[in-house]
Parts: structure tokens; C-alpha cells; sequence
């Protein structure tokens, strides 16, 4: 056995099965031509464009069958007194002018709104009481478009919310009310 730097090898191997493999003669594909390149680029183009023709109309099927969209029913227009239905609606007569609470509670009961109560405001030791200006209250932000209608129901007066009057909508009626 010889030394060698990568350490001990012998001198001579025995004749094997490997030995007789033919040596690597290089390169063994066909040259690729511009020709070849070309019609390489459009067989990959070509398919392509058959994919995404096929995606296309696979969407379009799909789509067809209105998988991804919502239903087209028409939407029921929603009336004044439907949105202010079942809220109870108080009308104060603050003008000084008796009956005026009722002319006003008439007026909205007509509409087909819910008036549950039509009184005078009782000011200071069981005075009438006088408001300049007619406003209509709401409990709940929940209820301020319903005070909205029933406000422009009365003359187009301002909405503003308050916890001082109970009712879910309450129509102060001021000196302004005609």
C-alpha cells in the first residue's frame, strides 16, 4: 500500500463491472434553432389562451347561475306611518289656545299615526303653560326619524331628543303652531 495525502490506497483495484462503462462523449441533445424556439413559444401560447377561454367561460357559467349574488327581489317602499307604527305620540298644547293639542292629535291620527295622549302643558301652580316655538322630542335615537315625519306631518318643525317627556315621540306644540 502507498501514503498517500489523503491517507492509505491501494496500489491496484481489481477489474470490475464499472470499468468497462463507455466515457462521457459530451452533449447529447439536438441543437435548439430559432425555428424550434418559435414554435415552442406559440404551442405554450396557444395553451394559454385555451385555459384561460376555458376559465372565462366556466366564470361566466357560474355567474350565469347567480351563485354570487344576491337575491333581485324588489324592496317594499316603506311608508311615513310605517316607521313611526306602534310608537306611542304624545301631543302638549303649549300655545295658550285650547283644543289646539286635539286639532294637532286629529292631524296625526288621520296620517295613521299612534297619538296616545293630547293635553295641555301644565306650567308653574296648574298655569298654562306658553312655548314660542314647536318642537318635537324623541326618547331614543332609535326614534329620531319617526319624530322627523311626524314633525314635518305638523308643519316642518325642529327634532331634537330629550328624556324630560316619557313618550317615545312628544310634539310640544308652541305659539308658532297654525
Amino acid at each position: 500500500m502507498l501514503k498517500s495525502k489523503a491517507g492509505f490506497m491501494a496500489k491496484k483495484f481489481p477489474h470490475d463491472e464499472f470499468d468497462d462503462v463507455a466515457s462521457h462523449g459530451g452533449r447529447h441533445r439536438v441543437r435548439r434553432t430559432a425555428r424550434i424556439r418559435a414554435l415552442e413559444f406559440l404551442r405554450i401560447l396557444v395553451a394559454a389562451i385555451v385555459v384561460a377561454a376555458l376559465a372565462y367561460v366556466g366564470l361566466k357559467f357560474v355567474d350565469a347561475g347567480n351563485l354570487f349574488t344576491s337575491s333581485t327581489t324588489p324592496v317594499a317602499k316603506v311608508s311615513e306611518t310605517d316607521i313611526a307604527k306602534g310608537l306611542e305620540i304624545t301631543v302638549l298644547d303649549a300655545t295658550g289656545v285650547t283644543g289646539t293639542a286635539d286639532i294637532a292629535a286629529k292631524k296625526l291620527v288621520d296620517a295613521g299615526f299612534n297619538v296616545v295622549a293630547a293635553s295641555e302643558l301644565a306650567g308653574d301652580n296648574s298655569t298654562k303653560a306658553k312655548v314660542p316655538n314647536t318642537v318635537v322630542y324623541y326618547f331614543d335615537k332609535a326614534d329620531k326619524l319617526a319624530a322627523a315625519i311626524i314633525a314635518k306631518r305638523l308643519g316642518a318643525f325642529p327634532v331634537k331628543q330629550s328624556t324630560a317627556y316619557a313618550g317615545a315621540v312628544t310634539a310640544v306644540l308652541g305659539s308658532d303652531f297654525k
